[in-house]
């Protein structure tokens, strides 16, 4: 079994998360498997298109191609796996639906011989335009991500990682921060690859450092932290997205607390292995009970640790992936 993967770039959580960790597994157990980045509209792109004759499956990660490329793609992919994580055929931020982005969705989902969706809401989605979807979740390494070695913080430290697209939706929880500071100590460890749109102006009373993301740094960072942060908008847009960093909170023993958008409803149980908050009032009092209580940090991290070994640990999906490939490659050439 020879597989292609697609990617815009390799360092992208969606690339390293729903691909890339699964390539050794699927590579012990017989498959040749070769990631691509995909060029710039352009002749490179053209003929790595028309390349992928050779093998038996391309798995096209999360990409919206136009028509042309489609075209070329239909051609020469035997059989096409279209993965998705993020609600891709909507707009970011707002989540409003964008019609050149919903007609290569719906295209690219029915030219496909299976859509993988990382959530129920994305697998509603494809399901409209596609034949075959299966829903399947994002996981984390839980060999890889997993508790630091227990360490006292002074003041505990409170952590967000987002990006460039992501950083607005700390600025929510900004005022609930400022005004929790004058009644708890913390600092606040914000990590993106920038910190353009975060606005610390007007909130003086939050002592807050910033690092740079980076992949080959981001699991020390994650496991720095004492609580871990998911605040998210209630949009067509967040709902679509596989709460990657809730996961990763959680295999890394900190407690996660996020907003009651999405998938991350079914994941997390409030008060058990995390907490969902819902107003201004219920962040304030969820994280000022988290810093002043360690045992129940404790509790609620080795909650969370279990979910994630449960539920959403690599070692038990990747026999997963590895058998619906080898299903979809017995099944014919299209």
């Amino acid at each position: 079994m020879n597989i292609a993967f697609l990617t815009t770039r390799m360092d992208k959580p969606s690339y390293r998360f729903r691909v890339g960790q699964f390539i050794p597994f699927l590579e012990r157990n017989g498959a040749a498997c070769s990631t691509f980045v995909i060029p710039r509209p352009g002749p490179a792109r053209w003929r790595l298109l028309l390349g992928l004759r050779r093998h038996d499956a391309v798995f096209l990660q999360k990409k919206l191609l136009g028509p042309f490329d489609r075209a070329l793609l239909s051609r020469s992919a035997r059989r096409l796996v279209y993965d998705i994580d993020d609600a891709v055929m909507r707009r970011k931020g707002d989540g409003a639906l964008r019609g050149s982005r919903m007609r290569r969705f719906r295209a690219t989902a029915r030219m496909s011989d299976l859509v993988l969706a990382g959530n129920d809401t994305l697998r509603r989605a494809a399901a409209a335009h596609a034949d075959r979807v299966i829903c399947f979740p994002t996981v984390v390494d839980t060999a890889l991500y997993r508790p630091a070695p227990s360490a006292r913080r002074t003041p505990p430290v409170i952590g967000w990682s987002g990006s460039r697209g992501t950083n607005a939706y700390i600025n929510a929880l900004l005022p609930v921060l400022d005004r929790l500071a004058g009644r708890a100590s913390f600092t606040l460890r914000l990590v993106s690859g920038t910190a353009d749109g975060i606005d610390l102006a007007g909130h003086p009373n939050v002592r807050a450092e910033f690092a740079r993301w980076d992949a080959a740094s981001e699991l020390g960072e994650f496991r720095g932290f004492d609580i871990g942060l998911m605040p998210l908008p209630d949009t067509p847009w967040a709902r679509g997205k596989c709460a990657l960093k809730a996961l990763v909170y959680m295999a890394c023993g900190v407690p996660a607390v996020c907003s009651p958008v999405g998938v991350v409803s079914t994941i997390i149980t409030d008060g058990r292995n995390g907490f969902l908050p819902s107003s201004d009032a219920e962040w304030g009092e969820t994280l000022e009970r988290l810093l002043g209580d360690a045992a129940l940090r404790r509790r609620i991290a080795a909650e969370g640790r279990k979910t994630v070994e449960e539920r959403y640990a690599l070692d038990a999906h990747a026999p997963r992936l590895l058998a619906v490939l080898r299903d979809l490659c017995g099944e014919g050439a299209r």
